[in-house]
């Protein structure tokens, strides 16, 4: 008897902690689903309109590297697939399944984090917590949503809760830590770049801990047969993208890069409130949960370094895990000067996001500037050209082709989103002289670029784009006539032959129609 008692007294008590957590939660859900309501009223970003777009490609037998040749790993398509097949089962379109899928994501994130502090924080404290995690995973993220480094914020949070606990000694469900270490594995397989993350956090628990226990453990084994697993079906599922693709982007995709000096002075506050949230960690001992996500943002940063481009998405997760890392330090028994330091930070941090977010939400509504120009171009791409048939861009960025595509529901011919050598061949073009490995590039570069046009206006689209602006991605200022170098190749010059110029509704952009009667 007193053992049923025991477990009927257990029983309510887990009972009233999960209405207590639920009531914790429930605001930081509200803002969830505001948050996600406002990011439905705007486009969705260029690159995950593509990948969404071109991974429907796949469900219909394509293979990725061929019917799909992109500069990054194959991961994304493949989840993104299964988005557009959830979505064609349901029959919604695939931007809103995805943006669905994502919330849904960030809520079981949200829950699990609030299950994580409940034995840390007060109830007041965790739902401050909880709600700013979800503005940072909504509006926080403003124009880069369902990007690879918004999702891997979400699909490694988990992992980095547990490894927090076993810093701190506590014991974590074998189940529990085996799918952390697989969500992990699959947010740092999006990019190779990521591998920064679990290094440093496996070194955090190893210095804190005195030991390597702590990293060898059972999600460090899920993170790493994961990783394995991905290796393995890129080999056997996408080789053409590892044989021929990744060659060619190995020796041309650095037209696309950026002196080192000129990202990092276009990201000083980020810097900032990355090293004084590893400060605050330090001069707050150490705790571990500060500690983990201060490291984990480092992690991020060196990996948005590495890509040389200085991207808003690059350098995402490195300032929500900062702002994490703060928040922890500023909640969490600290000492005074740390707590002070790092609620100094958090508000300086926390208003930089909202003044970056606010301008950009609205411009990529259809009350913005960028949303107007958008619909401009939907519109144009529809009267133009008719169900079923296809449009392409002569661009360096995924805009004006994308989110275009996905609007318009216009078939998008081209294997790229942009025209991925036409950066290399600017800027050799524009070099005084050349060496002759960078001459041997300019002719590869130039080879690889007709011969990609060649199979992409094969296709007929009804409607090219092309990008005429005066400072293009990636070439900026450089006059290059992109029309007339295609037009250096004679097939490209007798298929251009068959367009005509249209009129267009957005500045800088030139827009030619195939004459159907010829």
């Amino acid at each position: 008897m007193i053992g049923f008692g025991n477990e009927a007294m257990a029983g309510r008590a887990q009972g009233a902690r999960g209405i207590s957590g639920l009531w914790t939660l429930l605001p930081a859900l509200v803002v969830l689903l505001i948050g996600g309501a406002v990011q439905g009223l705007t486009f969705l970003n260029h690159d995950v309109a593509w990948v969404l777009n071109s991974s429907e490609r796949l469900l219909h037998g394509g293979t990725f590297g061929q019917d799909i040749v992109a500069a990054n790993p194959p991961l994304i398509w493949w989840i993104s697939a299964l988005v557009a097949g959830l979505a064609e089962l349901i029959g919604v379109s695939p931007e809103t399944t995805l943006r669905v899928v994502v919330l849904l994501i960030a809520a079981g994130v949200l829950a699990l984090v609030e299950r994580a502090l409940a034995p840390r924080m007060g109830h007041v404290a965790r739902a401050g917590f909880l709600l700013m995690l979800a503005l940072l995973v909504t509006l926080g993220v403003h124009r880069d949503f369902a990007q690879r480094e918004h999702l891997a914020v979400l699909l490694c949070l988990p992992w980095l809760l547990v490894a927090a606990r076993r810093i701190e000694g506590e014991d974590v469900g074998p189940w529990g830590a085996a799918l952390a270490g697989i969500a992990a594995g699959i947010g740092i397989a999006f990019k190779p770049h990521f591998l920064a993350v679990p290094a440093l956090v496996w070194l955090c628990q190893a210095l804190k801990a005195r030991s390597l226990r702590p990293a060898l453990r059972i999600e460090t084994a899920t993170l790493l047969i994961t990783g394995l697993a991905y290796i393995g079906a890129v080999w056997l599922f996408a080789r053409p993208w590892l044989t021929e693709v990744l060659p060619l982007i190995s020796a041309l995709y650095w037209g696309f890069s950026y002196p080192i000096l000129a990202v990092l002075q276009g990201k000083i506050v980020v810097i900032g409130i990355v090293l004084v949230a590893l400060l605050g960690a330090a001069g707050g001992r150490w705790p571990a949960l500060a500690s983990v996500m201060a490291m984990a943002g480092l992690g991020f940063f060196i990996a948005a370094l590495a890509q040389s481009k200085g991207y808003s998405y690059h350098f995402y997760p490195a300032l929500t895990f900062a702002l994490i890392a703060l928040m922890l330090t500023v909640l969490t028994d600290s000492p005074r000067a740390a707590r002070l330091g790092a609620g100094i930070a958090l508000g300086l941090g926390l208003a930089f996001v909202a003044a970056q977010a606010r301008p950009t939400l609205t411009d990529r509504s259809m009350a913005g500037a960028y949303g107007q120009r958008t619909q401009c171009l939907v519109d144009l791409v529809q009267a133009h050209a008719a169900p079923g048939e296809g449009f392409m861009a002569i661009s360096t960025h995924p805009d004006p082709g994308f989110p275009t595509a996905n609007y318009s529901e216009r078939r998008w011919v081209a294997e790229t989103n942009s025209r991925l050598f036409l950066p290399a061949i600017a800027r050799l073009r524009a070099s005084a002289a050349l060496t002759p490995d960078e001459s041997r590039q300019l002719e590869l570069a130039e080879a690889t670029e007709h011969a990609a046009m060649g199979r992409d206006m094969g296709q007929a689209p009804a409607v090219v784009l092309v990008d005429a602006r005066p400072d293009r991605h990636a070439i900026g200022p450089l006059e290059m006539d992109f029309v007339a170098f295609y037009r250096e190749d004679p097939a490209f010059d007798r298929i251009w032959s068959g367009y005509t110029e249209i009129p267009s509704c957005a500045p800088g952009i030139r827009a030619f129609a195939l004459n159907k009667d010829r």
